[in-house]
Parts: structure tokens; C-alpha cells; sequence
């Protein structure tokens, strides 16, 4: 039996969805810590059952994800910048600003030769 290895470019987006959603969480406690507010933490939660197993998929190397991976990142990224326009802390609307480009990155990546030749996209 003999194993793949993984491309980079699969790794990084992989890290991309388990870390923004990581980061996402992150933020989303410590504003229901400030506010005392726990209707903060729905988003983030929400967002992270959508990127774990997106990120779960990425790292075994599942064919079918590379479309509905570039999706997921698409929307998030586009809600992160809901988000960098809306009223909030200074300091969440630019970590939602970091998050849209890493996700925008994360779309790069995947739309890159290896990742489409290892999961399968349009060559």
C-alpha cells in the first residue's frame, strides 16, 4: 500500500480552516467575557462545525471537498468582512479583517496545480 503525500498548498488551506475557525472561537470568548453576552458565541461556534471538517476533509485528502471547501471559504471570508464593517471593538473588526484575507488565501492555494491534481479539480 503505498501513501501520498500531501501538497502544501492542501496543508496550508487545511490550517487556514482549522485555524480561523480556532481563532474565530478565540475571539468570540473574550467578547462574551466583555459583554457577558453569550449570543456572541453562536457565530463563531457555527463557523467552526462548518471549517473543522472542512479542514478534516483537506488533510485525508477527500476529492469531492475541493469545491465545497473553496465555497466555505469564500462565505466566511465575505462574513469576516460583514464584520469588519459593522459596530464592534477596534481590535475584532481587524483580527475579522486578517481572517477575510487568510480565507481569500486559502482560496488561492486550493486553486493552485498540486491541490487540484491531488483533490481532483479541473486540470
Amino acid at each position: 500500500m503505498t501513501t501520498r503525500r500531501r501538497s502544501p498548498e492542501v496543508l496550508v488551506s487545511a490550517a487556514v480552516a482549522f485555524g480561523g475557525a480556532l481563532v474565530f472561537f478565540v475571539i468570540g470568548l473574550v467578547l462574551w467575557r466583555a459583554s457577558g453576552d453569550a449570543d456572541v458565541l453562536k457565530l463563531p461556534s457555527f463557523l467552526a462545525l462548518v471549517e473543522l471538517p472542512v479542514a478534516a476533509c483537506l488533510l485525508l485528502g477527500l476529492r469531492f471537498v475541493h469545491y465545497p471547501a473553496m465555497v466555505a471559504f469564500v462565505l466566511v471570508a465575505v462574513l469576516h468582512l460583514v464584520i469588519v464593517l459593522a459596530d464592534g471593538p477596534v481590535w475584532a473588526r481587524v483580527a475579522s479583517g486578517v481572517l477575510s484575507a487568510v480565507h481569500i488565501y486559502g482560496v488561492v492555494l486550493l486553486n493552485t496545480g498540486p491541490a487540484r491534481e491531488q483533490l481532483g479539480g479541473p486540470r
